[in-house]
């Protein structure tokens, strides 16, 4: 029987041991379930007065900057001289037409024995045996003034001859011309020459004998 009652107070012990482990669990939950309401506490505004107006600050002149140096001036460059362009020259004249019929070939002199003049008329000048007979020649100037000598008549081989000094006189001495005359005298060739007759020997490029040929 005392086994029993140890028994029967341990079961009873256990009993309220779990009764109260279960009212504590119903309690933690209960407090865990209701939140406390705690006041929140409004927050006081306060009024911000307007701010001040200021006035703003004088403006500020800049400061003062230096003047960049002036570059110092250089006198003027004097250009060089220029040359003076050359004056235009003339343009080539063209051949000049002869108004004459007869014309003649530059002149020729060689020294001789005497002071004369000789040459020949040709009436073709593709031809050299087409000397001209009876043809008028004259001696005068470069103006075409003549002589006080009469024309001479060409030969039948067309040759012409004047003697202005003879073999063994002293020679003659100056410029001579030559021209063609017809019968009346007029000019009918253009003017042959000029053929200076100097005098001096022959190392001294003498002329004494003269010509000058004419042809058509």
């Amino acid at each position: 029987m005392k086994q029993w009652g140890i028994r029967l107070a341990l079961g009873l012990l256990f009993c309220v041991a779990a009764l109260g482990c279960h009212l504590t669990d119903t309690f933690l939950a209960q407090a865990t379930l209701t939140p406390t309401r705690t006041r929140t506490v409004k927050p006081t505004f306060t009024a911000i007065p307007p701010p001040t107006p200021t006035q703003p600050p004088p403006p500020t002149a800049p400061p003062p900057t230096k003047p960049p140096p002036t570059a110092t001036r250089r006198p003027p460059t004097r250009p060089p001289p220029t040359k003076p362009p050359a004056p235009p020259q003339p343009p080539p004249s063209g051949p000049t037409v002869s108004p004459y019929e007869w014309h003649v070939n530059p002149p020729g002199c060689e020294h001789s024995g005497g002071v004369y003049v000789k040459a020949k008329v040709y009436g073709d000048k593709n031809n050299p045996d087409s000397g001209l007979e009876g043809m008028r020649v004259v001696l005068g100037d470069g103006a075409g003034n003549r002589f006080d000598i009469p024309p001479v008549t060409t030969t039948w081989d067309g040759t012409y001859s004047f003697t202005l000094s003879a073999d063994g006189q002293p020679p003659y001495k100056g410029t001579v011309y030559a021209w063609l005359v017809d019968a009346n005298g007029k000019r009918i060739s253009d003017i042959g020459g000029p053929m200076v007759f100097n005098g001096l020997g022959p190392d001294a490029g003498g002329c004494w004998h003269g010509w000058v040929d004419f042809w058509r």
